[in-house]
């Protein structure tokens, strides 16, 4: 067991909804309130105080925890979550115990809603279903011995005494039935995943074999050539030939390089329209008769801080992908424009870029556009839609990688007129990353 993990789980399983501990937060808020004022009893007020104490100390001890968490930093911090959890119920056991009718049916309620909290919950650790069970127990034993007092009759006590134990073992049962419908979800979720990923790698390895088995035999069928060829120039030719198999494998090894992040990175001070101008270079000779490819840089050097060669793949990739999507021809644009973000805007992967001054990368086609029920998808490793054992299913993949590396992030706009995929990377300047309140150089 990760630690880490754990307490991480568990601060996004209290406080990932915020709106609903708000409403636990006034509810208790509007109870110590009502409780001090039907009761007569200023002290009930302490009721939230305790609450939130208990809260904020869990709370800061969850966020103050670092990936080197111990088992026992886990320890504590399960424990002051049961803590929080007594905190809550103190104050209805109180309620239940008094004589007042209407205060004992509030105090029962808010025991039964402590009670549907923790089922609600889903809790999978062993050490704090176990846990839950004796706080609720202990609480509960507490106020029945209270309670059992106030009988003259032993069937009286007794019916009391077994009810509760009832109440209890019930309880105790659909917690641990929770966390195990909660574990058997969660296992079957991992099986589907690994299954999805043995698929994945299938589906890799035939891209790669395709791949390498073209280039393959484009360079033993030039090799073969050139045993019987004579003429300097033919055979310099089926060189070339042979040398760009030998090129576009090694650029296939290097995507799978860069997507493991094995690739040794080279961060320096780059001018803008550079991997631009190699793109253009390199993507020519990739071009159909019926594409019209574009290039379109910036007026001035405006820099990045980034690896030339990584990003030179990544536009590449955005440029075959726009390729691909136009068998019938059509217009490619591959530009570089500054972009001035005054908010955090949302980029590919569920991020957000901070505000700022970015350089986009652009590459626009005007093929069929990409549905929008498969966008959130193309950036998954080895999504594709072409046919099996064309291409790694890589394509995006890599991009979203090497622009997250960069600090950066990947927006894709697409309709049934084409598509727009840019990168987006911090503008630098001296070194520096441009903000907002930067001059532009």
């Amino acid at each position: 067991m990760n630690p880490y993990a754990e307490i991480t789980r568990l601060r996004v399983l209290e406080y990932s909804e915020l709106t609903e501990w708000l409403v636990r937060l006034l509810g208790i808020a509007l109870g110590s309130a009502l409780l001090a004022a039907y009761a007569h009893q200023p002290v009930a007020l302490l009721w939230i105080a305790v609450f939130v104490g208990a809260h904020l100390s869990y709370y800061l001890f969850l966020n103050s925890r670092t990936e080197t968490a111990t088992l026992r930093e886990l320890r504590i911090a399960q424990l002051l979550f049961l803590v929080v959890l007594e905190s809550f119920l103190c104050a209805p056991a109180w309620m239940v115990s008094q004589e007042s009718r209407v205060l004992s049916l509030v105090g029962a309620g808010l025991f039964g809603c402590g009670l549907m909290y923790l089922i609600r919950r889903n809790e999978v650790s062993k050490f704090l279903v176990i846990g839950e069970i004796l706080v609720i127990a202990l609480t509960m034993a507490v106020v029945a011995f209270k309670l059992v007092q106030e009988f003259d009759t032993v069937s009286g006590r007794l019916g009391l005494v077994v009810s509760w134990m009832a109440l209890i073992g019930y309880f105790a049962q659909s917690m641990w039935q929770t966390r195990k419908l909660t574990l058997a979800e969660k296992s079957a979720k991992n099986d589907a995943a690994q299954a999805h990923k043995l698929a994945a790698i299938g589906q890799l390895a035939g891209g790669i074999a395709h791949d390498f088995n073209n280039n393959l035999t484009i360079i033993s069928g030039n090799l073969e050539l050139l045993e019987d060829m004579d003429d300097p120039q033919e055979r310099a030719i089926c060189l070339a030939a042979a040398q760009q198999a030998t090129a576009q494998a090694a650029a296939t090894v290097n995507e799978l390089l860069i997507f493991a992040r094995k690739t040794p990175t080279r961060l320096v001070k780059l001018d803008a329209n550079t991997p631009l101008a190699d793109v253009g270079v390199l993507a020519r000779g990739h071009m159909s008769e019926k594409i019209t490819m574009r290039v379109h840089p910036l007026p001035d050097e405006v820099y990045v801080l980034a690896d030339k060669h990584q990003i030179v793949t990544a536009v590449l990739n955005l440029v075959f992908n726009a390729r691909d999507a136009m068998p019938d021809g059509g217009t490619l644009d591959i530009s570089a424009r500054m972009l001035n973000l005054a908010h955090s805007e949302p980029v590919a992967g569920e991020r957000k870029l901070p505000a700022g001054h970015y350089i986009s990368f652009e590459v626009r086609d005007t093929g069929h556009g990409i549905s929008p029920e498969i966008q959130r998808w193309v950036i998954e490793p080895f999504f594709t839609t072409k046919p099996t054992g064309k291409g790694t299913g890589l394509g995006l993949a890599i991009v979203h990688s090497i622009a997250e590396r960069f600090n950066g992030g990947v927006q894709i706009a697409s309709d049934t007129t084409g598509t727009t995929v840019s990168i987006l990377l911090p503008q630098i300047d001296n070194g520096q990353v441009v903000g907002l309140d930067s001059d532009r150089p």
